[in-house]
């Protein structure tokens, strides 16, 4: 039997042996889901979700599983009896004198939890192209159909330090304990913190406190560093204000955690130079605007997303720990009636461009390590629905790390969650009443939850000193979510708002 032979008998035989197996199961174990032969083939060939169908053995003809029967057997001969031929041919040997090749069929198992021993559910296991979550035991399996022994393990979960070990090391289950990380941001913005001094003093107050994070634009409106996406450059919004690597290395010899911050969709630049891509007016059939003048980019075309995910590879390659997505939703401002998307403008459909968008960036992220997180409305954690924005809380939670709830009090209305005068004159109660039904749509899974707190003062009310900013800090810590981000535009973060390490 020829190699060409051999690789086009194996996957026929295996689809033909799976199809029998589910049909068998399917009259023992009445009702299940089972693939039709045609479903197997386009799951093989990577089609996107094979389409499921219910079959109860009831409606079955007695002749349709004997057929099964017969498949499963006669599959299970050929393959022992090909199994004989690579035998005879070699095929299944290694000589002393031969070199063992460095990717081989393996899967790997292995349970991950914390240092006190509880299961940590819905951590990440990757070899950086395969990708397992741990189930609420803690337990994994990451099936491939080869591991490459020069990459290595991660191991990483929201709220953790992530493990990484050379896939060549593993032998047999493994067992990993993970430490809690909580990370504490400031948000420097680029366009204020320009000079080497201010820089300094942002980093002096990280390492004098209890803060261990930054947050640092890449993209808004203008892309912040010199990117290579030819994309952008093309459209000229490419104008660095800082050299990546200098400031990542900065960080780096400081032990700071970086987060590099990209809004996708509310992008006026792009919008302009490619109104194709732009949410179109229906009135005029030019960029659709918003209440403040600005153009948004359509966020149902996989057009926009390939860039913009291309941004984040490009930084998360130089070295950024982690890519988080603002304005990763639909306008919410201006005359929504005349917006024409060129599709469906339904919850599904805003669900499923945003989700589908996290998703294609994830994949894209896998093998540079970096974590994925998206910037959310406060309101999606006390709603149901996706606040017409796209933005469902609970779902999104399965395409990132952390979700990044923007709890500004100031930005709520008098009366809402029946406090007794406007928010913002509550900060704890403000961060309590939202953070308290994010964790629990997230089913107590508060370390997925990493909120935006106000250290900012908004117009015409109570201005935002010490006391709010650590009392919307201890609400915070009271529900055990992973660390927090002050945000403040204007980068005057002072020392006596936060706790010393």
């Amino acid at each position: 039997m020829t190699d060409d032979q051999i690789r086009e008998y194996v996957p026929i035989l295996a689809r033909n042996h799976r199809y029998a197996s589910e049909v068998i199961q399917c009259a023992i174990h009445s009702p299940t889901v089972i693939r039709t032969k045609e479903e197997w083939a386009l799951l093989d060939t990577g089609a996107a979700g094979p389409r499921q169908r219910t079959f109860d053995f009831n409606v079955f003809r007695m002749e349709q599983v004997h057929h099964a029967v017969h498949t499963f057997w006669v599959a299970t001969a050929l393959f022992a009896g090909l199994a004989i031929t690579l035998l005879i041919h070699g095929a299944l040997t290694v000589s002393a004198n031969q070199s063992v090749p460095h990717e081989i069929a393996n899967s790997i198992e292995g349970t991950v939890t914390d240092l006190n021993g509880e299961p940590v559910y819905r951590a990440r296991v990757t070899d950086g192209s395969e990708l397992a979550i741990t189930d609420a035991n803690g337990m994994f399996s990451l099936q491939g159909s080869t591991s490459d022994l020069n990459q290595s393990l991660r191991i990483g979960a929201a709220g953790y330090d992530d493990w990484t070990a050379p896939v060549s090391e593993l032998d047999g289950p493994i067992e990993v304990a993970l430490s809690l990380r909580p990370i504490r941001a400031l948000y420097l913005n680029p366009t204020v913190t320009t000079s080497e001094a201010q820089l300094d003093r942002l980093i002096d107050i990280v390492n004098s406190t209890n803060a261990n994070a930054v947050v640092i634009d890449i993209k808004e409106e203008w892309v912040y560093y010199d990117s290579q996406v030819a994309f952008f450059r093309d459209a000229g919004t490419v104008r660095p204000a800082y050299d990546i690597s200098s400031l990542l290395q900065e960080f780096r010899n400081n032990d700071i955690y970086t987060i590099a911050r990209l809004v996708v969709f509310k992008d006026s630049t792009v919008a302009s130079v490619y109104p194709h891509l732009a949410i179109t007016d229906l009135n005029t059939g030019e960029p659709w605007r918003d209440i403040n003048g600005v153009a948004w980019v359509n966020p149902m075309l996989q057009e926009l997303w390939e860039p913009n995910i291309d941004l984040a590879v490009e930084v998360a390659n130089h070295g950024f720990d982690e890519i988080q997505y603002d304005y990763v939703r639909f306008p919410t401002d201006g005359d929504l009636s005349t917006m024409d998307f060129g599709a469906e403008y339904s919850q599904q459909g805003r669900e499923q461009a945003i989700e589908g968008f996290l998703a294609l960036s994830r994949q894209r992220l896998l093998p540079t390590g970096a974590k994925q997180s998206a910037d959310v409305f406060g309101f999606t954690m006390v709603v149901d629905d996706d606040l017409g924005i796209g933005q469902n809380f609970t779902r999104l939670a399965e395409f990132v790390d952390y979700l990044s709830p923007m709890v500004y009090p100031s930005h709520y209305s008098v009366g809402q969650f029946g406090l007794p005068g406007h928010p913002n004159d509550f900060p704890y109660e403000m961060v309590h009443i939202s953070l308290q039904g994010g964790v629990q749509r997230l089913g107590g899974h508060a370390l997925q939850i990493r909120p935006w707190l106000q250290d900012f003062d908004y117009f015409g009310q109570t201005s935002y000193g010490a006391a709010q900013v650590r009392a919307q800090i201890e609400a915070a810590n009271a529900h055990g979510v992973s660390g927090w981000m002050l945000w403040d535009p204007e980068n005057r973060y002072r020392l006596e708002n936060l706790d010393t390490e």
